[in-house]
């Protein structure tokens, strides 16, 4: 069955839609924009770009770096139920806002030499509330809601490099490394950042990443609405590799401001443990399991299925009814036949057994006399009539078998023989008449006769 993972990156007045559908071990990838005005209007764009959901499908978006807080943390033990509760009071003293009104979500504990490291997340209740403003009804609510850059790691972690993530009011330059999020840097903007100061703030940072782990000419992957020609230009004067991020899925076409949302599906897609990412759809923003997204749907197909399976019921006890009544009436009518049939005061025991008795009867009567003029009696009439009365014959056998007779006797000559012959072959309801043996008697006063009839089908 395919499964369809949904990226959506929502920036600005602007929507993007990635969709990686996995079936039958192939990955088949849609991209899409709209432009729009409003929530409302993103709302009705997204329904449209992802179109109908089925059981399975998994919507994901992300949040901009520029709304959370990041705070590396480190505790003695890595138990998630033991750190999920520690974070609060450890948080609480490193950040500048209360902790009331804020989301919080950490990525899974990392073994350091003598602790557990975690990488944790704050974001306001309220950039939430807001982002799902621009979502549809709770069918096309995202499952999760990540965070920018650590969304991405699940595809880019596989190798080192640094991420260049250009938003139109941000720039991001995060810098991977041993498959973490080692640092990353922030430029935040109210309006859309000149390309100058973007290309400096890049330059800077990008140096300043390498220099904290003594490595230089790290590849770039350049992704974001943000990333102008000029900007791809001055990178690639650089001298800098530029990758093009998950090429065996989305080629190396791949634009970059629909990278993000690409991205976001795929990791969806590969991350084995969904708890090891994050997400801030959690306390009164939890997702309804899809079960109950699709509730009213299932109850009109379980209400549906038990009108069909109420209707079978019906139908089969009415037919059942049905075949009662008739088996009824051909009792009936059977008792009616047998009460016709049978000789008065016979007593009635099993009717259809005492009936194909008595048939049985019957057809050895028939067997007897016969249809059209061929029962034995009526051939033995024709013997009785044809042969002339002042032949001396004496009849010691007869048989009837189907269509022949074999007739066996004696009489006085042969002459008398050939006689009994010809005069039963002048008679239409014989169609041949052989004399199969004659001979003398062992007294030589008689001769012993077979004759084997052939009847003709017909009576007269």
């Amino acid at each position: 069955m395919a499964k369809r993972y949904i990226g959506i990156d929502l920036e600005g007045t602007e929507a993007r839609v990635a969709i990686v559908t996995a079936a039958s071990g192939s990955t088949y990838v849609a991209l899409d924009s709209r432009s729009c005005d409003s929530p409302e209007e993103t709302a009705e764009a997204i329904r449209e770009m992802v179109g109908e959901l089925a059981l399975g499908d998994r919507l994901v978006t992300a949040l901009p770096c520029r709304v959370g807080l990041f705070r590396r943390l480190h505790f003695p033990f890595r138990e998630k139920r033991k750190i999920k509760a520690a974070l609060p009071l450890e948080l609480a003293s490193q950040l500048p806002v209360p902790l009331e009104e804020q989301l919080i979500a950490f990525l899974p504990p990392r073994a350091r030499e003598d602790d557990y490291e975690v990488d944790a997340i704050v974001i306001n209740r309220l950039e939430v509330d807001d982002l799902l403003l621009h979502f549809p009804d709770p069918e096309h609510h995202p499952r999760r809601i990540d965070y920018f850059p650590f969304g991405l790691l699940p595809i880019l972690g596989e190798q080192e490099g640094i991420l260049i993530y250009c938003r139109r009011l941000e720039v991001v330059v995060a810098l991977i490394f041993e498959g973490v999020i080692w640092d990353y840097r922030l430029l935040p903007g109210t309006s859309e950042l000149a390309e100058e100061e973007v290309l400096d703030f890049i330059s800077n940072q990008v140096s300043q990443l390498e220099n904290a782990i003594g490595q230089e000419d790290l590849p770039l992957w350049v992704i974001g609405a943000g990333v102008t020609e000029k900007v791809l230009s001055e990178l690639h004067q650089a001298d800098r590799t530029i990758l093009s991020p998950a090429e065996d899925v989305f080629g190396p076409d791949l634009k970059c401001g629909m990278a993000p949302a690409a991205l976001l599906a795929l990791a969806e897609l590969r991350s084995s443990k969904k708890s090891d990412q994050l997400n801030f759809r959690q306390g009164d923003f939890a997702a309804q399991g899809q079960l109950e997204i699709f509730r009213s749907k299932l109850m009109v197909a379980g209400l549906l299925l038990a009108l069909v399976l109420l209707g079978g019921a019906f139908s089969m006890h009415l037919g059942y009814l049905q075949k009662t009544r008739e088996h009824s009436q051909l009792k009936t009518q059977l008792t009616q036949v047998f009460r016709q049939t049978m000789p008065p005061g016979t007593t009635v025991v099993d009717v259809p057994l005492q009936l194909e008795s008595h048939l049985g009867e019957l057809r050895k009567q028939v067997q007897l006399f016969g249809f059209g003029g061929q029962g034995a009696a009526t051939v033995l009439q024709s013997l009785s009539t044809l042969i002339d009365p002042a032949i001396r014959v004496d009849l010691q056998e007869f048989n009837l078998s189907n269509d022949t007779a074999r007739l066996i006797g004696n009489t006085d000559s042969f002459d008398t023989v050939n006689q009994i012959a010809e005069q039963l072959g002048r008679n239409p309801l014989f169609a041949q008449v052989e004399i199969t043996d004659a001979k003398l008697a062992a007294d030589n006063s008689k001769v012993d006769f077979e004759l084997q009839i052939q009847l003709s089908g017909g009576g007269q």
